[in-house]
């Protein structure tokens, strides 16, 4: 049993990265405490943080979580270790919980490369700083790959007080995009604005904007219509790790970082991206193929009599067109699908290996190490402590 240390959250329940970090913590605390915790849900205000501090000096109060919107500075004051969650401000006097923002922009790039998009858009708030990194990260690899992004911001107040105006700029800026367009958003609230504001400017989705968002959250991805695809974060181990720092912090004890990184875990796809964007019609059709027939045991002979070319000429042409063999291709939508298969389930890797096509358990396990530098197991465990 450890200590019975008295832990303030100020977190947001009502929004998923909250409850998740709000997991992570008490999943240590199960494991090491317990202890015990005052909890605030809320997310912009300050004027509870600054009625709760005359009884949280009262109840001697170890430690705090929060957000670190407004209300920081009486936290601070409370002469306690203060972890802060997403930063979007200087605050050297605490240590934070921060996205790995960077990464999550190329991989958002990476999922419209692998399907075929050379026109791609970014969507943000101007006014936050982890938008911005995002915005940064995905323009970089665009660029890394000779495309040009296009690129939308605004406060993110503004869809809050005039959402209907807000929608319409968005829908203005959306129709004077080359098209197909990969729109990817700072987050899953700013991908469902791009969702609503398609159907003002009549756009069809994916089929001429294709979204993806960021957080995975099942409350705005499964609202939106078409259902929004999204990079899921490691925000319960996040919130796991932070449990862990205060308290090496509360006993005085040195800490490896101020940070505390949250990382991607992969894009969930949904229909919002669920379409690939290639030029070549026949391409399009080899594609379209190998996904509707998977996991059935194909071959590149396969799919080559789905199109009306030969097979070396469809080889060629699908190399231009989307940077691989279609091998590649095949091998990608397999691992994709066992991803899936692991996160979300609990089947054997022997049963998702015949599940998605693959010949037999050994070549599924070094096929799926190879490419995603983890084996089955270790990606469900890392998928099961985010």
């Amino acid at each position: 049993m450890g200590k019975d240390y008295k832990i303030a959250l100020f977190l947001e329940k009502s929004r998923y990265y909250g409850r998740e970090l709000v997991k992570g913590v008490v999943e240590y605390s199960r494991s090491f405490g317990p202890w015990s915790f005052y909890f605030e849900d809320q997310f912009y205000s300050g004027d509870k943080r600054k009625a709760a501090i005359p009884f949280l000096k009262k109840w001697g109060v170890d430690g705090v979580v929060a957000r670190d919107f407004k209300g920081m500075q009486p936290l601070i004051e409370l002469g306690v270790p203060v972890i802060s969650a997403l930063n979007s401000g200087d605050l050297n006097a605490v240590v934070q919980i921060e996205t790995d923002d960077k990464v999550i922009g190329r991989l958002a790039c990476e999922h419209f490369s692998d399907k075929g998009f050379k026109n791609l858009a970014y969507c943000g708030f101007s006014n936050m700083p982890w938008s911005g990194k995002r915005q940064t990260g995905f323009i970089d690899a665009a660029l890394s790959l000779n495309s040009n992004t296009e690129i939308f911001n605004s406060r993110s107040s503004a869809r809050m007080l005039r959402r209907d105006v807000e929608y319409r700029n968005i829908a203005k800026w959306l129709g004077s995009l080359a098209k197909p367009v990969g729109v990817f958003c700072c987050n899953d609230d700013r991908g469902y604005d791009v969702i609503e504001s398609c159907k003002i400017a009549k756009l069809e989705v994916p089929y001429e904007v294709a979204i993806l968002g960021v957080d995975n959250d099942p409350n705005v991805c499964d609202l939106s219509n078409p259902p929004l695809s999204s990079i899921s974060l490691g925000i319960k181990k996040g919130g796991f790790e932070a449990a862990e720092t205060l308290e090496r912090l509360i006993k005085g004890e040195p800490i490896p970082s101020s940070e505390i990184i949250i990382k991607p875990l992969g894009v969930v796809v949904r229909h919002s991206t669920d379409f690939f964007a290639i030029e070549d019609e026949e391409v399009a059709k080899a594609v379209s193929f190998i996904f509707n027939k998977l996991p059935a045991n194909i071959s590149v002979d396969d799919v080559a009599e789905a199109t009306n070319l030969s097979r070396r000429a469809l080889e060629v042409r699908f190399r231009k067109s989307i940077n691989h063999t279609i091998a590649d291709e095949t091998r990608r939508i397999r691992i994709n699908n066992s991803k899936k298969l692991l996160r979300e389930t609990d089947f054997s890797v022997a049963r998702i290996a015949v599940m998605t096509g693959f010949s037999s358990t050994p070549y599924f396990s070094a096929t799926f190490s190879k490419m995603t530098g983890l084996s089955p197991l270790s990606y469900r465990k890392s998928c099961r402590n985010s």
